[in-house]
């Protein structure tokens, strides 16, 4: 019997269009098919923008689970704010990526595109949040099929059409997922 974990349903949380400085709030439905996983998962959120170089920044760490039974589990996640002054140039496109592995193994891939505006003149340097507005698009999953608590690894990775994404309105290093509900099957 082996494990396999797939991403039902993720949603931005709170209005798509928002404050630079506002936190990042996400809604996963993972379900636990066959054998659950043993250990708990990893989530990371990076911020990355689309320029030659490098700025990525990662903007928070946390767990989830362990996800003990079959079934539906629902989590809602938060994740810091980038630091603006450690971006040359906030605006313009990024990326949002949103990575959960498990025993450093990555399965499941999240990104959405997103847009930074400024209202006004743009200064030289960004030193405050204020004039900045991020807009949050489309968002990307991709699973990745490895080996959970077996002794091989597989790594074979291709998009997840069949999970809905959805952006719409609605601290520290290491944090732990708030557990919304695990409905066994």
């Amino acid at each position: 019997m082996t494990t396999r974990v797939e991403l039902r349903k993720v949603q931005v949380l709170g209005p798509t269009s928002s404050k630079f400085d506002d936190p990042i709030r996400m809604h996963l439905v993972l379900e636990v098919f066959e054998k659950p996983p043993k250990d708990a998962i990893d989530v990371t959120f990076t911020w990355s923008p689309v320029w030659d170089f490098p700025v990525d920044q990662e903007l928070d760490e946390m767990e989830v689970g362990p996800l003990t039974t079959l079934g539906r589990h629902e989590f809602t996640i938060e994740s810091d704010p980038p630091n603006v002054a450690d971006i040359p140039d906030p605006t313009g496109p990024t990326a949002l990526i949103v990575s959960l592995k498990y025993k450093g193994q990555e399965f499941l891939h999240i990104g959405y595109n997103i847009i930074v505006t400024c209202d006004g003149d743009l200064p030289d340097v960004f030193t405050s949040t204020e004039q900045l507005t991020r807009h949050i698009g489309m968002c990307y999953p991709k699973v990745r099929h490895i080996a959970w608590d077996e002794a091989t690894s597989a790594a074979q990775s291709f998009s997840d059409s069949s999970s809905e994404s959805t952006s719409e309105s609605g601290e520290g290093t290491t944090k732990r997922a708030k557990r919304e509900r695990a409905v066994q099957s």
